[in-house]
């Protein structure tokens, strides 16, 4: 587990990356193999989209998943990425799909992992094409490697596109992020990054899903973790809305994480959530 003066130098180092960004290290019992932690920012709140937030992990640390969170948007406002980014860090990023004259705010949330605590860790990514279609977007881990986290973004979809699943596998081995138009739309493209490492000691997969109905919006917190382990990633999946509602808000928070999705403007027909959350140590 971190010793103090290590949670000192993460702080300190986080300290110059962003004014809003903040580090929480979770606690966990004394048998935790790993010691994650979560770095956390939020933009400023106001009426402009797009917006986009970043964080990073302390130096020589690893991301293990990047989840994102809209705040105070209603369904009006979509999260549409939440990944590690090209300067090693992660953003999250968020655009009206309805105009909406609300103060709102789009949320990063790393989950980082000290450096060595993953072995052979890799992230692999891959790449729809570009082109006006529904999208479904596997990564899959190296054999015998297993998943821990991930990311996904959308380029050019302009509000127009709708995240209906950031679904882990129940075998811990890939993320599969589906999105759906809910506007006209051009062409554009669906990114997913699997974030992968050697097997671990505690490597746990739980899932629940809501009741199916129109209710909006619909969430829940994930079951905590096994003794000595602690969430590394969220993920859901949305049936029966068709890109009529998203996925709003990924969140690991200190217990077993979370999850909500909301109707993108109004739609009568039934749909569910099943949340989905990976617990590691």
């Amino acid at each position: 587990m971190p010793t103090l003066a290590h949670m000192r130098t993460k702080l300190a180092a986080l300290l110059t990356i962003a004014a809003t960004a903040a580090m929480v290290q979770i606690a966990t019992p004394a048998q935790a193999f790993i010691g994650l932690y979560q770095v956390n920012a939020v933009s400023p709140a106001n009426a402009n989209s797009p917006k986009n937030i970043s964080a990073a992990c302390a130096p020589g640390d690893d991301i293990v998943s990047v989840m994102g969170q809209v705040n105070n948007g209603g369904g009006d406002v979509l999260l549409t990425r939440s990944y590690i980014d090209a300067a090693g860090g992660g953003t999250a990023s968020a655009i009206e799909a309805i105009a909406t004259g609300v103060a709102w705010t789009v949320e990063v949330t790393l989950v980082c992992a000290p450096a060595g605590a993953l072995v052979n860790r890799s992230v692999v990514q891959t790449v729809s094409a570009s082109n006006m279609n529904d999208k479904f977007q596997t990564a899959a881990c190296p054999a015998g490697d297993n998943i821990v986290g991930g990311g996904y973004f959308l380029t050019d979809a302009f509000g127009n596109v709708s995240i209906d699943e950031v679904s882990y596998d129940a075998a811990m081995t890939q993320l599969s992020v589906t999105a759906y138009d809910n506007a006209a739309v051009g062409n554009y493209t669906l990114t997913t990054q699997a974030v992968c490492a050697d097997p671990l000691p505690i490597s746990n997969y739980w899932n629940a899903t809501s009741v199916f109905d129109p209710s909006s919006p619909k969430g829940t917190n994930g079951n905590p973790c096994p003794v000595g382990s602690q969430v590394s990633a969220v993920g859901g999946v949305i049936t029966g809305a068709l890109g009529d509602a998203s996925i709003a808000t990924l969140t690991p928070l200190p217990v077993g994480g979370g999850i909500v999705a909301r109707e993108v403007g109004p739609f009568a027909g039934n749909w569910s959530l099943q949340m989905q959350r990976i617990c590691i140590g």
